[in-house]
């Protein structure tokens, strides 16, 4: 029966991530879809009627669990306006009885609401997925890695316990960094590379970005990027290497040279202890973590996170293992996964 069906929507700045399950749980549908908010709000219309041709025909008579980073584009002037309009947009395509908007430790709210709990709808996906993994692993620390940002949450006695809940507070404590597996500009992480014997510096430009790093390095494969590349030109490994070349003022005459997969790594090895730097922090700031408490990895980029699990010698506990029967695509897009079977627990 339709109102037997939840759909979780989580809506970022770049991507919107779609999950459908019954009120049992299991899910049936797990997937992403591109919606560059920032080009305007009908990049999110698109998205969602895109979306509902690959539901169940019924999903819209069902159930919808919202949750969102997407408010934070720069089409708005400021994030309330972000979230009421994102908001407003999905009351479009479900009615205001069937829709539920999460707001992190309150739960739950109805759509009339948002306007006076704005605040705590703003960009709280990553406890809708912290929170899940604490049902599973009560202590330890989730990470997730997306495209653009890395969440670095403390679980404690089976709930999410960070030092701040907006995004603000999480970037002053690190729990939020702004460096994920595509988006990322790789001038973002450094601004001099050795290349050939002598220091380079970077054009200081959009040229490549963290996608095509772990493309060279064969992490990520063009069928799992739903980004344009920096040049809009494929994301290829020949392609990835002509955009490196181009960051350090010169030409990939040869794509295929180690040289290439050689400063991926390089670049790689500073996202990396970024990461690492910023989770240790972390740890220091959060006192009730054990030594032998484990890292749970999710988001696009969780190899990432099990490189670091490894070099900070911790349990690593991939999130696709939580969520029964092991899905990747779960993992990739933990907030969605979480969103609807939080909702489904509560409502069912």
């Amino acid at each position: 029966m339709s109102n037997n069906i939840i759909t979780g929507w989580d809506i970022g700045g770049a991507h919107l991530k779609v999950a459908q399950c019954d009120l049992a749980g299991n899910l049936q549908h797990v997937f992403q879809i591109p919606c560059p908010l920032w080009q305007g709000i009908d990049t999110l219309h698109i998205a969602i009627k895109s979306a509902l041709k690959q539901l169940d025909p019924d999903a819209q008579k069902g159930q919808a669990a919202i949750t969102m980073t997407g408010e934070l584009a720069d089409f708005f002037i400021n994030r309330k306006q972000g979230v009421l309009e994102i908001i407003a947009a999905f009351n479009q395509y479900f009615t205001e009885n069937n829709t539920y908007i999460y707001t992190g430790n309150i739960g739950f709210i109805a759509p009339k609401h948002a306007a006076e709990q704005w605040h705590d709808i703003a960009s709280r996906n990553w406890q809708a997925s912290a929170e899940l993994a604490a049902q599973h692993i009560p202590n330890g620390l989730f990470i997730d890695i997306g495209s653009t940002t890395c969440d670095i949450i403390p679980l404690h006695n089976g709930h999410a316990t960070p030092q701040g809940f907006d995004d603000h507070q999480r970037q002053i404590s690190r729990e939020l960094l702004y460096t994920g597996a595509i988006r990322t500009p790789l001038i973002a992480l450094a601004n001099s590379v050795p290349f050939k014997g002598n220091n380079v510096g970077l054009a200081a430009e959009v040229f490549a970005t963290t996608g095509d790093i772990w493309l060279l390095l064969k992490q990520l494969s063009a069928d799992t990027i739903q980004d344009i590349s920096a040049d809009g030109e494929a994301w290829t490994p020949y392609h990835a290497a002509i955009r490196l070349a181009r960051l350090l003022g010169t030409d990939a005459d040869d794509p295929n040279d180690s040289i290439w997969s050689d400063l991926a790594r390089w670049f790689a090895d500073k996202q990396t202890q970024l990461i690492v730097d910023a989770i240790k922090q972390v740890f220091r700031q959060s006192q009730n973590i054990a030594e032998n408490s484990p890292i749970i990895g999710a988001g696009i980029g969780r190899f990432i996170i099990e490189d670091c699990a490894n070099l900070l010698e911790r349990p690593y506990v991939d999130f696709s293992t939580l969520i029964p029967p092991a899905n990747n695509a779960a993992a990739d897009h933990a907030p969605a996964i979480a969103i609807t079977l939080l909702a489904s627990s509560q409502f069912k």
